[in-house]
């Protein structure tokens, strides 16, 4: 592996291609196809001229930390090495901050946005009322869109390609997996704006007799628990006199408050 030093003292690292891999909890899911060729034109013309960042792992292979459209585009036209800078922070760290600064960068689709927030959540612990408040959102906002993930994933994509909007992506919520996939593809095919496509819905759901439904987000109480443990928390920061006790089983949490008056 060749090693280039930079004027500012840094260092620049030729590593194959065969030893880069994509980051595995990456925020972004969806790529434009038209600004990814835009970027294969400037590399055929100029060559990569941001180095991408990784981290090494214990294996001796190299995360992505920022660059997968540049290793993409590069991989395309052939490179078998591609420039980078290594990051001196450890995995978790770096994945950490991946996640937050896109989140925080507001690059990505809402669909995108949402699984960022399950990651934040599930791979490193963060409650998501720290996510809500590091964005400046409400954790109701958190919620909403964390159900939009109930929507299978290849209808995700039909939805990002077409250009269509969260609001529309909340009405296909109601109805049932079928009928989901075929007003989908009604929308696209006629390009039915929002109100229609609600009025759509509403008739699906009346065909089927059954009340228009809504579709819980997640399958647990953690959620739940973590905002019963915060508010505790954010009481007896203030001031505010309070007992709590938690004790938990196999089967189920207990708590007992006790709050002054």
């Amino acid at each position: 592996m060749r090693k280039n030093k930079l004027k500012t003292g840094g260092e620049i690292l030729e590593i194959p291609v065969s030893m880069l891999r994509v980051n595995p909890l990456r925020a972004r899911i969806y790529y434009n196809d038209e600004r990814t060729a835009r970027l294969e034109a400037s590399i055929r013309r100029f060559g990569i001229i941001e180095p991408l960042t990784v981290f090494s792992t214990a294996s001796g292979l190299y995360v992505i930390v920022s660059g997968e459209r540049r290793f993409r585009a590069a991989t395309a036209l052939g490179y078998r090495r591609l420039p980078c800078v290594l990051s001196d922070t450890d995995a978790a760290n770096a994945l950490y901050m991946i996640l937050s600064n896109e989140l925080t960068a507001d690059r990505l689709t809402y669909f995108e946005a949402a699984v960022c927030y399950e990651k934040l959540h599930d791979h490193f612990d963060v409650p998501y009322e720290e996510i809500a408040d590091r964005l400046g959102i409400t954790l109701g906002e958190i919620i909403e869109r964390l159900r939009l993930l109930k929507i299978p994933q290849e209808l995700r994509k039909t939805m990002i390609e077409n250009g269509l909007g969260e609001a529309y992506a909340r009405v296909l919520l109601h109805l049932d997996e079928p009928d989901m996939r075929d007003l989908l593809s009604e929308i696209v095919e006629n390009r039915l704006s929002l109100y229609e496509t609600k009025a759509r819905a509403a008739a699906l759901v009346k065909k089927d007799r059954a009340p228009l439904k809504i579709l819980t987000f997640y399958k647990d109480s953690r959620i739940f628990r973590n905002t019963i443990e915060n508010t505790v928390q954010r009481m007896q920061n203030a001031g505010i006199r309070t007992d709590f006790q938690k004790n938990e089983s196999e089967s189920a949490v207990e708590y007992r408050i006790r709050v002054a008056k």
